[in-house]
């Protein structure tokens, strides 16, 4: 550093003289200087070196130096900023605040990085043509009485060109900028039960149809490397003395390609977190039958899992000491897994089997690291340009340590370093780290890994609809869209909130962005608070799990008598989920682009109240009662139109209600059991009669216009290259679907209908319905692989 020094002397002279001869309060200003004067004349340094590569002030850059002084002042780096009165969560955070009796000088430079010899620089992105250019900036902390030209001699007299000593050199409110456009690096802490209430079928092997329950441990805990080309800004501050707060942000765009796409890839950091989880997935994909039958024999525990039976049925076939019985078996197990169940009696099943587990092995690594994959670039692509990725305190000797990782995009040693010990926990102060205050991530939902707050999740009936604009230096735009809704409703009980999250966003920039740039999906969620269930109340939630085809009414019996032990003794909570990503969405928009009454009808019975009573104990007996009912009913208010401002009246619609009870010989010999109920309207008594449900989830056929309204606006918005702003309305008038428990019940039916109707069906469909045993510490998740529902 002292060639440099001895360089840079000249700078202070040359430069001041271009500084006005004024207070800093007095005057605003911005000098822009030609790199070319000054490094053609060696004032700046032709070359910096910083360990594995240099940095070249060529001519061709642009240096320049101003001032911020007061509240107003906007610095295009958010490091200097106004404080928001109320900042939102994703709201860029300035590391230094405008106010009081100091301001800032500013000195900015640009920069080529190039590799030392033999290097490899892997932090280079793959569109920059080998080489990076960087933007390094020097925030000066002074009084607002001090002398600009005084004030810029001073400081150009030690120029902080973001070498780690330089960090040691900040004083209390100084800062260091380095912008630049590279790999990005980070490390994720996630827990493998949040990766696995995803679809089963993506793990399923098992034939069409066949339900899976997949029990986790919510301790189990997996690492992965996340790795993108982005634009980020590394910024050093001192808060304080002695302390330094390293922030890590997006920055605005300079991808040149349009067509690149966001490309993010995953590397999981522990390599035995796949065969931990292997037992745990082989267990759901063998079943439950062979642990009910054999457990306790062929030399087996008594509490022995399915995988340890089946391991041991292999073992005496392979040795053709399995009786006719215990064949059959293990023919119905292969069956079930899709392997041939003639290899029951072949001497090679012990090696077939073992290449199944170890195909089963490689799958759970790619579903793991497509879901990271997929729900990071979900989060990353709603992070607002200069959002912070990463906001922690650190003493000046941490700072120092990981600053060559850091320039270089990899936030990951740091990241590990934070974890490893609880000695270091207690080093360092997390401020943000995507938008929260912990490295582990949880309870990811949907799209989602967790790294934003659900915050629909918090308070009943909220609504957040926001776009993320990120521009390239061309002017293109990549946009997101976030239309999330949350609601509470108290007739369903335990089961009353939820979520629905309709997600738009483009991987790549266009210079005018329309519909049909944009991937879509729709997330539906519906969480049952922890609480000890009694029976009726957890039969209420599997029967929405039928309802949404999450599972097939065969498996609701099996689920029930999983959990039967547990009721009343620990706290549960459940969760439903359905999820449509792009493709399937886009395949199911032209299935519904017109009212089909019948179709709606279907969906509205099959989500009226589950009960005790036999008819309305099973989704497919309320639909055939009830389907018939609801399509009079909405016809009748159809047929009144304009007429009409909102529903047809309780009693009237217990008089339709009773008119098929008697008289409809499919409705009158199924439902005879309900009657009493149905016939006569009378004031609400939790009995949830039809006349009662309409009374309390008005406007039904207005929603359902609405939500078809939706589809065809969104079809016509994709076909005919509209604004993306078309989504905001698209958005509003499909969330009438959801915004009661019975709509959204219906909802989720209509959803699975019409995805069964696509020519990728319903297996295409992610739907889970967990179950959180927090006291124990597991998990069950349950799906029908392949099933249709119902």
């Amino acid at each position: 550093m002292k060639v440099v020094n001895k360089v840079l002397a000249k700078l202070p002279d040359e430069v001041a003289g271009k500084i006005p001869d004024v207070k800093l309060l007095d005057q605003d200003i911005k000098v822009s200087l030609a790199q070319g004067t000054f490094a053609s004349d060696n004032i700046l340094p032709p070359k910096l070196n910083l360990t594995d590569f240099t940095l070249s002030f060529e001519a061709g850059g642009e240096a320049s130096i101003r001032n911020f002084n007061s509240p107003g002042d906007v610095d295009e780096n958010r490091v200097v900023g106004e404080a928001a009165a109320e900042p939102a969560q994703d709201a860029p955070r300035p590391q230094l605040l405008l106010g009081g009796d100091h301001g800032w000088m500013r000195y900015q430079v640009t920069a080529r990085v190039k590799s030392a010899a033999g290097v490899n620089l892997s932090f280079l992105a793959a569109d920059v043509g080998g080489e990076l250019a960087v933007t390094l900036s020097d925030y000066r902390v002074h009084p607002l009485a001090r002398n600009m030209r005084e004030a810029a001699r001073m400081d150009l007299a030690d120029l902080r060109l973001m070498q780690a000593t330089d960090i040691a050199k900040l004083a209390t409110g100084d800062a260091l900028a380095w912008q630049a456009r590279g790999n990005l690096h980070t490390r994720l802490e996630l827990n493998w039960a949040d990766l696995l209430t995803a679809n089963l079928g993506s793990l399923a092997f098992v034939r069409g149809g066949e339900l899976l329950g997949l029990k986790t441990s919510l301790k189990a805990a997996v690492s992965a490397k996340v790795s993108l080309t982005d634009d980020y800004q590394l910024t050093y501050s001192r808060p304080k003395p002695g302390r330094i707060q390293i922030a890590v942000r997006k920055a605005k765009s300079r991808e040149a390609t349009l067509g690149a796409g966001l490309s993010v890839s995953v590397e999981l950091l522990d390599v035995g977190a796949v065969k931990a989880q292997l037992g745990n997935v082989l267990d759901a994909l063998v079943g439950a039958k062979l642990r009910e039958q054999l457990a306790g024999k062929l030399g087996t525990p008594a509490d022995a899992t399915s995988l340890q039976v089946m391991d041991a049925l292999v073992d005496k076939a392979s040795k053709s000491k399995l009786e006719d019985w215990q064949k059959t078996l293990l023919a119905e197990a292969l069956d079930r897994i899709g392997l041939d169940a003639k290899l029951a009696d072949l001497a090679n099943l012990k090696a077939a089997w073992d290449d199944f587990k170890k195909k089963v092995e490689g799958k759970i690594d790619a579903v793991a690291k497509t879901q990271i994959a997929a729900g990071f670039k979900y989060e990353y692509l709603r992070l607002a340009e200069s959002s912070t990725l990463l906001e922690v305190v650190v003493d000046d000797a941490k700072a120092m340590h990981f600053h060559g990782s850091l320039i270089k995009g990899n936030l990951v040693e740091l990241l590990k370093w934070m974890r490893e010990l609880p000695a270091n926990q207690k080093s360092y102060e997390l401020n943000n780290y995507l938008h929260s205050t912990t490295l582990t991530r949880q309870q990811a939902y949907g799209f989602s890994l967790g790294l934003g707050s659900f915050e629909v999740l918090k308070v009943a009936g909220t609504k957040k609809q926001t776009w993320v604009t990120q521009e390239n230096a061309q002017g293109a735009r990549r946009m997101a869209f976030l239309g999330q809704r949350g609601y509470e409703d108290k007739l369903l009980g335990n089961r009353g909130q939820w979520v629905v999250d309709l997600k738009a966003d483009m991987e790549t920039f266009s210079p005018a962005p329309v519909a049909s740039d944009f991937r879509y999906g729709l997330h539906l969620m519906l969480w049952g608070r922890q609480k000890k269930m009694n029976r009726k109340e957890l039969q209420a939630a599997v029967d929405d799990a039928v309802v949404w085809g999450v599972l097939d009414a065969a498996d609701a019996a099996s689920v029930m008598s999983t959990l039967q032990a547990d009721l009343g003794k620990e706290p549960i909570e459940t969760r439903l989920e359905l999820k449509l990503a792009d493709d399937t969405f886009r395949a199911m928009v032209p299935k519904l682009q017109g009212l089909d009454l019948a179709l709606f009808s279907r969906a509205l019975a099959r989500a009226m109240p589950w009960g005790e009573q036999t008819p309305r104990a099973s989704a497919e007996f309320r639909r055939a009662i009830y389907a018939p009912i609801w399509e009079a009913y909405l016809r009748e208010v159809q047929d009144k139109g304009s007429m009409l401002t909102t529903d047809l009246s309780p009693t009237r619609a217990a008089e339709i209600a009773e008119w098929y009870f008697k008289r409809d010989p499919t409705v009158k010999e199924l439902g005879k059991d309900l009657l009493a109920i149905e016939s006569t309207w009378r004031p609400p008594g939790g009995n949830f009669s039809f006349a009662e449900v309409t009374d309390k989830n008005r406007g039904t056929l207005g929603k359902c216009q609405a939500f078809v309204s939706g589809m065809v606006r969104l079809r016509r918005a994709i076909d005919e290259r509209k604004a993306p702003d078309e989504l905001r309305t698209v958005f509003s008038e499909l969330e009438g679907m959801w915004n009661t428990g019975f709509h959204l019940r219906a909802a989720g039916s209509l959803l699975a209908e019409l995805a069964k109707a696509t020519p990728m069906g319903l297996a295409t469909v992610e739907r889970t319905f967990t179950v959180t045993m927090a006291d124990r510490g597991e998990q069950l998740v349950f799906s029908t692989a392949k099933g249709t529902g119902g």
